[in-house]
Order: structure tokens, then sequence, then C-alpha cells
């Protein structure tokens, strides 16, 4: 499948739904992008959800079933790729031979916005 995301890039949001959308790796990775491309914390918490969201809507129509946040790990590179790392309770990923082979980000509409595939 083919996923797609979008989000506005909102720092102060991306703060507060941190612990929701991302696992303690993750986590403990966060600000890998702050000196190379000066994406802050907040920033980057907001590429891994839209990213995260991406990888969701590319497996959806194979797994046809919920994907919590917890089950999948996003590595954003300052390249434009990512990384993805799927963990899913359900094992169907590794049942039916799930594999993320790309995933891209960039900025879009001068910084005000992440667009994401996968």
């Amino acid at each position: 499948g083919i996923g797609v995301d979008i989000e506005h890039i909102d720092g102060i949001r991306g703060e507060r739904i941190q612990r929701k959308v991302l696992t303690e790796n993750e986590r403990s990775e966060l600000g890998g992008l702050v000196e190379e491309l000066g994406i802050s914390i907040g920033e980057e918490v907001m590429l891994r959800f839209s990213l995260k969201e991406s990888v969701y809507k590319a497996m959806h129509p194979i797994l046809c079933e919920y994907v919590g946040f917890q089950e999948a790990e996003i590595t954003p590179f300052p390249d434009g790729t990512a990384k993805v790392v799927l963990n899913l309770q359900s094992g169907s990923h590794e049942r039916l031979g799930i594999v993320v082979r790309s995933t891209s980000w960039r900025r879009l509409e001068g910084g005000k916005f992440f667009l994401t595939t996968a």
C-alpha cells in the first residue's frame, strides 16, 4: 500500500502529544534534527507522528486491523528519509511479510507543514 500524510508543524502540540505517540526509545532519540535542520523537539514529534500516520495508511488496506502508536518506531534522517521498525502486537507484519520499503518526508509551504509518504 501507499500512505500519505500532511501535518501542520506545531511544536507546542508536538510537546503535548509526545508521550502518547512516541515509544520510549523514540523519545530518547529526540533532538537529532535540531543541529542540522533547526527542527525543534516538538516539531520532530510532529514529524514522527506524520510518518507513523503514513505508515499506518499504507498498511491498513493489507492488515485491516488497529495499529497503535507504540507498535511502530520511526527514525527520521536529515536527508528526508526515515527508518521504520514494526512491532505489531498481533504479529501480522511477520505473518504477512509486511516490510516498509520506503518512507520520505519534507517541509512544505515555507516550513509550515510536513508532507510524509510510506
